[in-house]
């Protein structure tokens, strides 16, 4: 998909009718019809407006805005599920609160229908009627602010129902069928042995899955020397315990992962390098590690020696065929972040300008498979992503349909907005439009994990920390003093009533 000369605008306004921040208008993207982005491109902003390119088929139009009344999220336009054309949308001006209205109460009646209307709450049709009369009432709206109020409300109605239909369906496809007894409740082991023995207690409560830890720049931060001590005393432990385990990651070429010796070389020498630790790492723990995160975030994000898309193709051959030599029964995991990929639009990596189009996390998905790279497991990362839970739950049925397993490999939201000293940004939107606190958490994680272990192609979810201070800040389910949190209660509870 492309895009052509011919552009659209949005009115983007709040309830009261005026423009909503320049930070919002500025998320604006043209997205396919799976909601991703469809070529690299800049919204022009102006003063309540939002001018975008118009692409050459069907499209939609997301932006990250304030829903007063539901919260801080991403929201679809996509003409009712039909999609845009250039000759629907040419020269006009849209009302873009009103657009993702219709979108999404459509998209939650057509999802109703596919699945059945019946067992569903009396909470979900009333939000579904009154979203239905208010946007029948913001049609008809003469008055700038009045139509504005409407369609605000009758949007934060239907996200509200599209999230309780979501959970809902879940709970009911869970109700119908056995436990699954196979799945995996999972969270990264690193702060074991440094909190010791209350850490291991609380740990194996309530999970039976953690990841090792084999960042390269750690283990080997000087060319041929190796130390693969941390590894192997959380290996000693879960093994004691009866906690599967997996090992993460085997190439990273993430500032994080890449050792600066590795850097600089040619893409010959780093396939040499990267096919070596493997064989090293795979093979040393033969029998006692089996599940490998082989490759991360090789889909244009932790690019920082700037691949090629062929390379990145490459690479991940090279990391799954050179792990199964390893260790011919090894289950391999190739792991993705970012996976709405609104790097595409920005032609963006994790290390700056990418320097050519990007390509989407499923795009790089579906090119690997295509050129007949073997693997097991596709794995999927996700931090508070700005969306709301109908949409997650929609999102990943487009890796489920990949006709492979997948596995939930990193996943946190806060638990606290106090501030705190962190790499990355403290999380600013706010799901429900509440601030986050242990008790958003712990709502959060009860509707995540429901819509995941819900679906059949989804065998395990991994949470990342377990102890604060956490990568994703107060993302833990325990603080610094090893005491639970709510989320960690609501999990251990959920996994004791599917167990």
């Amino acid at each position: 998909m492309q895009a052509l000369d011919r552009h659209v605008d949005f009115a983007v306004v709040d309830r009261a009718g005026a423009p909503v921040p320049a930070d919002q208008s500025a998320t604006a993207m043209v997205v396919d019809m799976e909601f991703l982005p469809a070529f690299t491109h800049k919204p022009k902003v102006s003063a309540g407006k939002v001018g975008l390119p118009v692409a050459d088929g069907p499209f939609a139009v997301s932006i990250r805005m304030m829903v007063e009344g539901f919260g801080h999220v991403y929201v679809y336009a996509d003409a009712g599920g039909r999609g845009y054309t250039a000759g629907d949308v040419a020269g006009r001006t849209l009302d873009f609160v009103l657009e993702a209205a219709v979108s999404r109460l459509d998209q939650v009646t057509r999802a109703e229908s596919r699945l059945g209307g019946t067992g569903l709450s009396s909470d979900y049709h009333r939000h579904v009627a009154e979203a239905r009369t208010l946007l029948d009432d913001a049609r008809r709206a003469t008055a700038a602010e009045s139509r504005a109020q409407l369609a605000t409300d009758a949007l934060a109605g239907a996200l509200q129902a599209g999230e309780m239909l979501a959970v809902e369906r879940a709970q009911q496809r869970i109700a119908a069928r056995p436990p699954r007894r196979a799945f995996r409740f999972g969270c990264n082991a690193f702060g074991y042995p440094k909190h010791g023995e209350p850490y291991a207690r609380l740990f194996a409560d309530a999970l039976n899955f953690a990841t090792l830890p084999f960042y390269r720049n750690m283990v080997e931060p000087a060319e041929g020397k190796r130390d693969y001590c941390q590894a192997q005393k959380i290996l000693q432990w879960t093994q004691a315990a009866g906690i599967a385990v997996k090992g993460h990651p085997l190439i990273w070429e993430n500032h994080a992962g890449l050792p600066s010796w590795l850097r600089g070389r040619s893409f010959p020498q780093i396939c040499d390098a990267h096919r070596d630790y493997i064989a090293d790492a795979v093979g040393r723990f033969r029998g006692q590690i089996d599940t490998w995160d082989v490759i991360n975030e090789a889909h244009d994000w932790a690019n920082d020696p700037r691949h090629s898309l062929e390379q990145l193709v490459e690479l991940t051959r090279l990391a799954c065929d050179a792990t199964r030599q390893a260790n011919p029964s090894a289950v391999r995991v190739v792991n993705n972040c970012c996976t709405w990929s609104e790097y595409v639009a920005s032609a963006q990596c994790s290390a700056g300008a990418l320097g050519r189009p990007g390509r989407s996390v499923l795009g790089y998905l579906r090119d690997v498979l295509a050129d007949g790279v073997d693997f097991e497991v596709v794995g999927v990362q996700m931090y508070y992503p700005y969306r709301d839970l109908f949409e997650i739950d929609r999102h990943l049925d487009l890796f489920c349909a990949l006709g492979k397993p997948v596995h939930i490999t990193e996943l946190g939201v806060s638990s606290s907005e106090a501030p705190r000293k962190s790499h990355i940004k403290m999380p600013v939107p706010r799901w429900h439009g509440h601030p986050w606190s242990e008790a958003q958490q712990a709502d959060w994680i009860e509707g995540y994990y429901t819509i995941c272990y819900a679906k059949e192609a989804i065998e395990a979810v991994t949470w990342w920390d377990f102890a604060e201070p956490a990568w994703y800040p107060h993302g833990a389910l325990v603080d610094e003093n090893l005491h639970p949190k709510a989320g960690y209660a609501r999990m251990k509870h959920l996994v004791q009533l599917w167990r």
